[in-house]
Parts: structure tokens; C-alpha cells; sequence
């Protein structure tokens, strides 16, 4: 079902951009309604459509919600796929990402106390 509606969130507009907006407020319309245990429940699918993507924007979008799905969760105890999938999501932003999705995922570490 997420990916249903992450397919929705990264729809580009006719120029090919996202509107930052819209992305904004569907990933808002998303999360508004979960508790603490649904959104760590989603974490493992927001990994996996993060490592489905080759797209710098997408992947940053993803690393923010997955940080977002954390903190409603109130936890920063890595869910067992987040655990095994580390170093195939820093590869993953290493290859596809730029400055501004490396910044991400270290914000994304840091709050998750796995900062090296």
C-alpha cells in the first residue's frame, strides 16, 4: 500500500521537477494519521522503495521521511532491515546522490545515533 502511495508522492510535473509542495503535503497526508507503531511498521517499505530509486531528489525525499516515520515512532532503535540495508543505502546515495542527499542521510544518522 505505501508504495501505491509514494508512486503518487513523486508524480513530476511537465517539466520533469517535483513540486515541492505537493510533495510536501502528500508526504504530510501520509503520516498525519499514523500512530507510533505504524510508522515504524512502514520503515522497512520506505527502505525498500529508497533502494528501488536512482533518482538524487527521490532518495532524499525518502531518507527524510524514513526520518520522519522514526521520530512519530519515537524510537531510534533501527528496524532489522534498516540494520542489514546501512551500507546498501550509503552506497545507494554514494552512487545516485549529490551534496544535498549526503547531508541527508547524515542528518538521518545522526539522529539515529548511528553517526560514524
Amino acid at each position: 500500500m505505501l508504495k501505491e502511495q509514494l508512486d503518487d508522492v513523486f508524480l513530476k510535473n511537465d517539466e520533469g521537477y517535483f513540486d515541492e509542495d505537493k510533495v510536501s503535503a502528500k508526504f504530510y497526508s501520509i503520516i498525519k494519521q499514523l500512530s507510533g507503531e505504524e510508522a515504524y511498521e512502514l520503515i522497512d517499505e520506505a527502505i525498500n522503495y529508497l533502494l528501488q530509486s536512482t533518482d538524487t531528489e527521490v532518495i532524499a525525499y525518502m531518507l527524510e521521511f524514513i526520518s520522519s516515520l522514526y521520530g512519530i515512532a519515537g524510537t531510534n532503535e533501527l528496524t532489522d532491515l534498516h540494520e542489514m540495508k546501512v551500507s546498501v543505502i550509503d552506497r545507494q546515495v554514494e552512487i545516485y546522490g549529490n551534496q544535498f542527499t549526503h547531508n541527508v542521510l547524515n542528518n538521518l544518522k545522526r539522529e539515529l545515533g548511528t553517526a560514524t
